[in-house]
């Protein structure tokens, strides 16, 4: 033992080296600190690239010149006109003919047969600028995987237009974790008013008074949701899972307030099947309507 003692002191060496030099990167955010973190924002963002394995981004490039887009937009089948005006979102490099000059059109708003009443252009380089804003984060913070870019890794999955004719539109993230971008309101010239990265995600729910309804989400430990929770959620796949909320966003952006989709499925009598979902995601919101009073039945309250 006492041959094996400079050996064993130094290796005790090493590691104690070793754990105070961690403790100073840690501290003192030196090198590598930079590197460790920007892995870990990859290793989270490939985990939940993973778990939506089945998801395939649609092309962000058309394969149709835009010259000759505008004549391919639509096909009427059963009717000769559009019976109401429809806003259909488009992103980096969609409606490049409506919104020459920029990366293209955020949406475009038909009519009739088809012809454009208005086209949001896509300022992504605006929009970025919000993420770093404490007032529009509202302490929600997003790991961005190495390469993050607004322009890339965001695309929009709702819109709805103001009375004004600004854009409500919804944001989900690529190469980022969580994936629920936010919801931001733009102007008619392509500006955004604001934009809130509140984890806000898929399609909202625009109500007459301008009162902005859309799923959203908390990151949440299975085991500080109680013991219903831990019977649904494995922890050793899931070391965090997406918590469904409807977020309530006032005309000006700001949360009036959250309710939990999972609280009121455990709390109804569809308990029982949110067992067939134990993945890291169990109700995954895609939408959300608002219901009069008469619209309440058996089951539901």
């Amino acid at each position: 033992m006492l041959r094996r003692a400079p050996a064993l002191l130094f290796v005790a060496a090493l590691m104690l080296a070793a754990f105070t030099g961690g403790i100073c990167v840690a501290v003192y955010e030196v090198f590598p600190h930079a590197f460790l973190v920007s892995a870990r924002k990859t290793f989270m963002a490939s985990v939940e690239a993973g778990f939506h394995e089945s998801y395939r981004r649609p092309p962000k490039w058309a394969d149709v010149p835009p010259d000759q887009a505008a004549d391919r937009r639509f096909e009427f089948i059963g009717s000769d006109r559009l019976a109401d005006p429809i806003v259909v979102a488009g992103g980096w490099g969609h409606f490049r003919e409506h919104c020459p000059g920029h990366a293209g059109c955020i949406a475009v708003e038909y009519a009739g047969r088809g012809e454009v009443r208005h086209a949001w252009p896509y300022r992504p380089e605006e929009l970025e600028k919000w993420l770093d804003k404490e007032e529009s984060t509202e302490g929600f913070p997003y790991e961005h995987a190495l390469g993050f870019s607004f322009p890339y890794h965001a695309r929009i999955t709702g819109v709805s237009k103001y009375a004004n004719g600004d854009l409500l539109a919804v944001f989900s993230f690529e190469h980022t974790h969580p994936y629920a971008g936010g919801a931001a309101r733009i102007d008619r010239s392509g500006k955004p008013v604001w934009y809130r990265p509140n984890y806000s995600h898929h399609r909202p729910y625009l109500t007459d008074g301008e009162v902005v309804l859309v799923p959203g989400m908390r990151l949440v430990k299975p085991g500080d949701s109680g013991p219903e929770l831990g019977r649904r959620i494995d922890p050793a796949n899931c070391p965090q899972w997406f918590h469904d909320t409807v977020n309530v966003i006032d005309p000006e952006g700001r949360r009036l307030e959250e309710t939990s989709v999972w609280d009121a499925v455990l709390k109804s009598s569809y308990a029982s099947l949110s067992r067939l979902s134990p993945r890291c995601d169990p109700t995954h919101l895609n939408s959300v309507h608002l219901l009069g009073e008469d619209a309440a039945g058996p089951g539901l309250e």
